[in-house]
């Protein structure tokens, strides 16, 4: 069996190989790199299209998407038999679906040799939006509707609300908003009710999935070597993948009915404000979860395509329609 430089040594020696032999496209991505592939711009170009044409290539994608949602979908189903209600039961393949309207790039600041990376699957080798980059942006919409709602406005005020909703315990004087707060998404003492599967994509057969896109730092010296900025520096555009405009999602979230309805057996001097918790449990598991479940699918909503998810937001990167 020949080493792992040599099979490096191999795929390099001839570039119209393209990496075809290969259609996992995150091994290609995050292993079968040279070294020195960051030394020359033109090289790095030509790798990240090589990643682009293994995608392209790759006879059975679909089949690959296929795999994974099935993946995703047992995953759902089991939680569900161990007491989860699945929020989006009523939705057209019981998941929530939105499409990217623009470029869509997690993990851009992850460990990487060319400095930016791209999150993806590393057994199916595709883009993914991992359930904690959901929840976390998710998380924040419900914070700024609470501190909208109690008229929080000064920096003062809006850290001692942040404090309390992600640094503090249940506690017997939560209101009722933060208390739902803390239920859904989770305190110091308490795991949150709410549970953010992975959200994978749609791919149909001959769909691209990435784009390159370029980003210039003009001041890489006041970045890199604390050097005073200035405009006789010569620009640094940087080369990276993305995920493309146009691309579906699908999203799965969870309800722990298991834990809410054992909470609605326990003692008020067993739980942190009871009776408040156990009235806001009844709200949410009557109606067929019709309550709560719309809440979710307003701040997921409202998060994707206000906020957006993943790096460069604040650019218009990772916003969905």
């Amino acid at each position: 069996m020949k080493s792992y430089n040599d099979l490096i040594n191999y795929i390099y020696s001839d570039r119209s190989l393209n990496f075809s032999k290969c259609e996992n496209i995150s091994l290609v991505f995050q292993k079968l790199i040279r070294k020195d592939i960051h030394e020359n711009s033109r090289n790095k170009i030509w790798f990240l299209k090589s990643v682009i044409n293994i995608q392209r290539s790759i006879n059975n994608v679909s089949k690959i998407i296929e795999n994974f949602a099935k993946r995703i979908k047992k995953q759902r189903v089991d939680l569900e038999k161990h007491g989860y209600e699945n929020i989006f039961k009523n939705e057209k393949d019981k998941c929530l679906k939105l499409k990217t309207a623009s470029r869509l790039v997690v993990g851009l600041g992850a460990g990487h040799i060319l400095e930016t990376s791209l999150t993806l699957h590393h057994i199916f080798g595709i883009p993914y939006i991992p359930g904690s980059a959901l929840k976390g942006v998710v998380r924040m919409v419900n914070f700024w509707k609470i501190a909208e709602k109690l008229n929080k406005k000064s920096d003062e005020e809006i850290e001692k609300l942040q404090k309390q909703l992600y640094e503090e315990e249940l506690s017997d004087t939560d209101k009722d908003d933060i208390l739902k707060h803390k239920l859904l998404f989770g305190a110091q003492n308490f795991k949150g009710l709410l549970i953010f599967l992975d959200a994978y994509p749609e791919i149909n057969e001959n769909q691209q999935i990435f784009e390159l896109d370029v980003m210039t730092p003009h001041y890489q010296g006041y970045y890199t070597k604390n050097q005073v900025p200035g405009d006789w520096e010569n620009p640094n555009p940087i080369t990276f993948l993305t995920v493309k405009k146009g691309i579906t999602f699908c999203f799965n979230v969870l309800f722990d009915k298991f834990r809410a309805e054992r909470i609605l057996t326990l003692k008020d001097d067993e739980f942190p404000n009871a009776n408040v918790a156990k009235e806001i449990i009844k709200e949410w598991l009557s109606n067929d979860f019709s309550k709560i479940s719309q809440d979710v699918k307003d701040w997921i909503e409202e998060a994707l395509t206000e906020f957006g998810v993943g790096a460069k937001t604040r650019l218009g990167y990772g916003i969905f329609e």
